[in-house]
């Protein structure tokens, strides 16, 4: 009788240590506007509106988006949260080519290396970049990490792929607690490019490393006073990025930027083009991930907003063809 106590006992543990299943849910989704007070207007510096959405759901692990990879054309979109969890769905775009719902919503929680779904501060994922052949580096801030999951070219094991510890960038002063390697993005020449937050070797350059061959090498590019680098992507030979400002006073104000991969090994700190600025009279929010495709020879961003689980913020999924 004990040894059958003790079995079952084991059994329940072992089940209890394991991730639960992928689970979709149905988000409400409604569309929004670029600018609420004038909705026919679709542009924005050099961005041309292609849809945007506001997602919410009845399901407490949706939320804290923080970045986020398509398919080569457009048709799905991956992210991962604040609270470690992948989500996956299909995205509808129009006749006209503008983003118009998402449906399959799947959420599956992101394993440890010990196999059990990450929690507390071991699970702020932060960014996200595919790096061929089914792999995706995710980067993570509080305890400051990268870890490399296999989850499949079709995003099916996200559920089952356990992490690869990867090399992180040496960096002599100790990374901000809440302000860590929030930039994730692979350049065209297959390089690991990791973006930190806030500056702080300096006041204004925002710190850089770019892994090649294996060795890490320290760049700088210019930052917006008072800004945080939330996110990048590479595409096209420009890497675009999300800096982010919020005061209570003022409410989040969003530049994208962008600048050429070229320049990234001439020695000198990056002079970035601003290519629009989001501010209160836009629809924004907490804007975090950002990602590209290439589509009928338009390059295609999605950004998405951050809620961090408060009610008072929103999820914003938003679509633009760059124009300059």
């Amino acid at each position: 009788m004990t040894r059958h106590v003790l079995l079952l006992a084991a059994l329940l543990a072992t089940a209890c240590s394991q991730p639960a299943p992928p689970a979709p849910i149905t988000p409400t989704v409604l569309s929004v506007p670029l600018f609420p007070d004038s909705p026919e207007t679709r542009r924005l510096g050099q961005l041309e509106w292609r849809g945007g959405l506001e997602l919410s759901a009845d399901d407490a692990r949706f939320g804290g988006l923080s970045a986020l990879e398509t398919s080569a054309d457009g048709q799905r979109v991956l992210a991962v949260s604040d609270s470690a969890w992948w989500i996956t769905s299909d995205l509808r775009w129009s006749e006209q080519g503008e983003l118009v719902d998402l449906d399959n919503l799947v959420i599956t929680p992101m394993r440890g290396r010990d196999g059990r779904h990450l929690e507390g501060e071991a699970g702020d994922s932060e960014g996200l970049t595919a790096l061929g052949g089914g792999r995706y580096a995710v980067s993570f801030e509080r305890e400051h990490r990268i870890w490399c999951y296999n989850i499949g070219e079709d995003w099916s094991r996200t559920g089952q792929a356990n992490p690869n510890p990867m090399e992180t960038p040496p960096t002599t002063i100790p990374i901000p607690h809440n302000g860590g390697m929030e930039g994730l993005t692979l350049l065209d020449d297959g390089s690991l490019l990791v973006g930190i937050e806030w500056p702080f070797s300096t006041d204004t350059l925002y710190d850089l490393w770019q892994q090649q061959s294996g060795s890490w090498h320290r760049l700088g590019v210019n930052a917006a006073t008072e800004h945080g680098l939330t996110g990048m992507t590479a595409i096209g030979g420009y890497i675009y990025a999300l800096e982010r400002y919020w005061t209570p006073a003022v409410g989040s104000r969003v530049r994208v930027i962008r600048f050429d991969q070229s320049g990234l090994n001439d020695g000198q700190p990056i002079d970035p083009e601003v290519i629009a600025e989001f501010d209160a009279a836009n629809t924004v929010d907490n804007f975090e991930g950002i990602t590209a495709f290439h589509r009928d020879g338009e390059t295609i961003l999605l950004i998405v907003s951050d809620d961090n689980y408060n009610p008072v913020q929103r999820t914003l999924l938003l679509a633009f063809a760059v124009t300059g």
